[in-house]
């Protein structure tokens, strides 16, 4: 009988660890920031990852979220679009990036697909990169493209060289497609 107690309180820690786990993830947020020096830019989370480039000082960054692995920040650079990962101890953290409400994809009507559909229009001259949830899609300029998502509550991320991305959320119901139209918008001070 006490084997058994062993194996049940044990198939508990692993249920409440992968729960700790998940719920850490849904409280990240998403900041800009700088770099300190001149620091290593790479492929993975550690000095034995591949070096991508050496962002300068004072190098504007996005910050995909504060949450670390191995001290090393998930980044954008803004300036190429490439993602990355720089250790935490080179960034100057800045504000956080307020997410969107999903506003930007429309509703276009019902189809008969259960999946919902996006019709997704780059109206820039620059190569567009769509992440929703773990998915990438890439756009070239002034192009459209239909993609297949999958029905609930996703978290996405556009992005393009030497642009500050931008994050939100969106509910896709099944059975109804989405249009959205990526601009960017500039701001004089």
């Amino acid at each position: 009988m006490y084997k058994n107690q062993k194996k049940s309180i044990l198939i508990v820690f692993n249920l409440i660890v992968i729960i700790i786990c998940n719920s850490v993830n849904l409280f990240a947020q998403s900041h800009l920031g700088k770099t300190l020096r001149n620091v290593h830019f790479r492929s993975g989370p550690g000095k034995e990852f591949e070096i991508i480039s050496t962002l300068k000082q004072g190098q504007q960054i996005f910050i995909v979220s504060t949450e670390t692995e191995n001290d090393y920040y998930n980044i954008i650079d803004i300036q190429t679009n490439k993602e990355g990962f720089i250790n935490k101890k080179f960034v100057i953290l800045g504000p956080k990036v307020e997410e969107q409400d999903g506003g930007q994809f429309q509703s276009d009507g019902s189809i008969s697909n259960y999946s919902p559909e996006a019709e997704i229009f780059n109206n820039t001259n620059k190569e567009l990169t769509l992440k929703i949830n773990s998915d990438n899609f890439i756009f070239d300029p002034y192009q459209t493209r239909t993609i297949t998502l999958n029905p609930g509550s996703s978290n996405y991320r556009a992005s393009a060289p030497g642009v500050i991305p931008s994050i939100g959320y969106k509910n896709f119901e099944s059975n109804m497609k989405y249009k959205w139209k990526f601009y960017i918008i500039t701001h004089r001070r």
